[in-house]
């Protein structure tokens, strides 16, 4: 039992300084100001949005995609309206695996066929403002995924650039 504690260790370990290796960067929203970091050796930008509050991120082959943004909240949801509407809305099928909401933020997890989803969205502004963040990838590489989305929540900070929209 205890060569098998020691092996888990190694493990997790290794997988911890594998995700630190991936030539971590630093985006920042240019509207909204928030920030993560995410692994620019894994991840290249694809796509802005041309509202300046948004960007795609792709790995190499377009298995793994990294979507961070901030939008005014001009529907009024709630952190627990806002995690049922994407779940309906841009994740249908899927089944969720953690949903934690909180006062000023909510987290989705779970798997859409063969497809590991995660989004965490931090509500700001006095509401008014919804910064996020979502990871797709294969669950067949969730071991070397899960770390990375562990670091790219850690380092997620929302914008709090509120003169571009009204409290709610």
């Amino acid at each position: 039992m205890l060569k098998l504690a020691f092996t888990l260790a190694l493990v997790a370990s290794a997988l911890a300084a594998n995700a630190q290796d991936l030539g971590w960067t630093t985006y920042s929203n240019p509207r909204f100001g928030g920030i993560l970091r995410y692994p620019s050796e894994v991840f290249t930008s694809r796509r802005a949005s041309e509202a300046r509050d948004g960007v795609l991120f792709a790995t190499g082959d377009g298995s793994a995609k990294l979507l961070v943004g901030a939008f005014e909240n001009t529907e009024g949801y709630s952190p627990r309206s806002y995690q049922a509407f994407i779940a309906r809305e841009s994740y249908g099928g899927l089944r969720i695996d953690y949903a934690p909401v909180g006062q000023r933020w909510s987290v989705l997890s779970g798997t859409h066929g063969d497809t590991m989803i995660y989004e965490k969205a931090m509500f700001t502004c006095g509401g008014a403002v919804i910064n996020s963040f979502a990871l797709v990838y294969p669950i067949a590489e969730r071991e070397f995924y899960d770390p990375i989305v562990e670091d790219i929540e850690d380092s997620f900070q929302p914008g709090a650039a509120c003169d571009h929209a009204a409290s709610f």
